[in-house]
């Protein structure tokens, strides 16, 4: 008996002990992360000028320039002869330019040879474009202008390295082990040590490998794989024989997630796929509308073999895809179209599924791209005004979303009936305090889709609230780095994925937490890379690859890379990469 105490007791003691300790360790971890995100950024390079007959020179500063009258544009010439949004000017891949005519009034010319709508037009330094009345020339840079260039990009702060935060993040699964097999007690199996063994590995064989090929920036991989971990350990505290199922998860997201930051890399070659992943995504929808299973009210599954998962989630990926565009294809109505029947039908499928979480997060995501495409606002006003009406409908008919909006907002009145899960969760969360109690020791397992809709609760009780506030930064920061990237962005194709995957991201997180403490309705949604399910968590690292896509750090990214352009996995590397990479 005495042994018994004493063997508690000390238990009690590092659990005590242990959870300011990981406080520290996820702080550090983060913090220094995203500092180190926000920090350091792409340097500006002017390619060329646009030099105006009247003396002024406009600097160009993207590959993909409108230039035009409007306030909004690229290139701006203040004269009335040219149209608002007058014409493209795009960096080739070999350094020459496209000039496109976007149907202007008064029409343009190369070399007084007429420029016609939308065809794309050669044009190399030196050449004269006439736009109305205004005569342009397009200059080089100075000799001394490059060598400053290369002189900034040398000077560009490189990201944190990555070893010490390594480290500490191995420390903190290292720790969180022990505190699973104190906090399970008789629950613990081997597989959970085991599982957080393996995730340690693959972390340390992800930044040694990409490390050794040139790669210095790895803080959004560091953030997620300190998600991850959260994720792991909340699925052994609440369903340990799961675990090894979430690892295997965790595995596929960063296979796709480095698969995808390869294939991203060509342009021509992510465009090439889109109408493939239309077809795919109409065909997996279809399938899922005949063939799918009913669970938490909406018929949102499908079971092959064995395996669950849910066709809504992998579509997010080719929504974005989809939505995504060269700056090129923004004034081509029939590109819009498309994109507006595709979510069109992902909307409708959603509605008729009973799924209306994930719809709402489709709605948000399409209306920042509709907007980043066309920049209508009216049009946006007028989609939302339909998408309201539809809501009201959608409520009307389906009974099991009704019941969740009628107790919003008062759900302790409804305690053990329909507020039975929030209030469960809001109790939790009090008990959770700053530093939680401890992996393993949380009660809140016991209340359905605590691991999954419910996760934030878990967290704060098991984690603390300082712990969850640092996963919702996390995801902050993305947003905050999204803003930074699309400035140096080389396409708007990478600009608007990354917005749109960051929109996904950050809704899903809104929707996710305050939809458990009862500031939103419980829609059933998932938090990234924290809550329970391969699917979920395979589709948050694949959007994650979006983010990295448009990074243009120094040295940061697996799709633009100075030091290893020769040596990339991409055996196939075309020559636009190359310039690509020399960005």
């Amino acid at each position: 008996m005495l042994n018994i105490i004493q063997s508690y007791s000390i238990s009690m003691l590092y659990t005590t002990g242990v959870r300011w300790v990981l406080v520290l360790l996820a702080g550090y971890i983060l913090i220094k992360s995203i500092r180190s995100l926000l920090s350091t950024r792409a340097t500006p390079e002017v390619w060329a000028y646009l030099h105006i007959e009247n003396g002024d020179s406009l600097p160009i500063t993207h590959w993909e320039n409108v230039i035009g009258r409007s306030s909004s544009v690229d290139l701006r010439i203040k004269d009335k002869s040219v149209s608002r949004n007058h014409s493209l000017l795009i960096r080739n891949k070999d350094g020459t330019w496209i000039y496109e005519d976007l149907g202007s009034t008064n029409g343009s010319s190369i070399n007084d040879e007429e420029a016609n709508e939308r065809e794309k037009m050669l044009c190399e330094i030196g050449d004269e474009i006439k736009m109305g009345s205004v005569s342009c020339t397009l200059f080089p840079i100075s000799l001394e202008e490059q060598k400053n260039n290369k002189q900034m990009r040398e000077m560009d702060k490189e990201p944190v390295s990555p070893w010490k935060i390594i480290v500490a993040l191995s420390f903190f699964q290292i720790l969180t082990v022990i505190q699973l097999i104190i906090g399970l007690g008789d629950r613990y199996i081997p597989m959970v040590s085991v599982s957080f063994f393996i995730l340690m590995l693959i972390m340390w064989f992800y930044v040694f490998g990409f490390r050794a090929l040139g790669s210095r920036g790895f803080e959004l991989e560091i953030m997620a794989f300190f998600l991850s971990t959260i994720s792991l350990a909340i699925v052994a505290s609440s369903a340990p024989e799961m675990v090894f199922k979430q690892l295997i998860a965790i595995g596929i997201g960063i296979v796709l997630f480095v698969f995808m930051c390869i294939f991203l890399r060509n342009l021509k070659r992510a465009k090439f796929i889109r109408p493939m992943l239309i077809i795919l995504s109409v065909a997996i929808l279809v399938v899922n509308l005949v063939f799918g299973t009913l669970k938490y009210g909406a018929v949102n599954w499908l079971e092959i073999g064995g395996i669950s998962f849910q066709p809504s989630e992998i579509v997010k990926l080719a929504f974005i895809w989809i939505g995504a565009a060269t700056l090129d294809e923004l004034y081509q109505k029939r590109n819009l179209t498309i994109f507006m029947v595709f979510s069109g039908f992902c909307l409708a499928s959603l509605a008729i599924m009973g799924d209306f979480g994930t719809a709402s997060i489709y709605f948000v995501t399409f209306l920042l791209i509709s907007f980043l495409r066309s920049g209508d606002v009216s049009r946006m006003a007028l989609t939302i005004g339909g998408a309201i009406l539809l809501g009201i409908m959608v409520i009307r008919f389906k009974p099991y979303i009704a019941d969740r909006f009628s107790a919003w907002g008062h759900v302790w009145e409804f305690a053990d009936s329909l507020g039975y899960q929030q209030t469960r969760t809001m109790t939790a969360s009090a008990n959770g305090g700053l530093a939680g109690l401890g992996a393993g020791n949380g009660m809140l397992r016991h209340v359905a889709a605590a691991n999954t809709d419910l996760v934030f609760g878990m967290v704060v009780e098991e984690w603390g609230i300082i712990i969850a506030a640092l996963m919702v930064l996390c995801i902050i920061a993305l947003l905050l780095f999204t803003s930074n990237s699309i400035l140096a962005g080389r396409s708007t194709f990478y600009s608007i994925a990354a917005c749109g995957a960051t929109t996904m991201l950050i809704f899903q997180t809104m929707l996710n937490v305050f939809g458990a403490l009862d500031f939103f309705p419980l829609t059933g949604v998932t938090f990234p890379f924290v809550s329970h399910g391969g699917t979920s968590m395979a589709v948050s690292w694949g959007m994650l690859s979006f983010l990295k896509a448009a990074d243009m750090r120094k040295n940061a990214s697996l799709a633009i890379n100075n030091r290893v352009k020769n040596i990339i996995v991409d055996k196939d590397i075309s020559e636009e990469d190359e310039v690509g990479l020399d960005a």
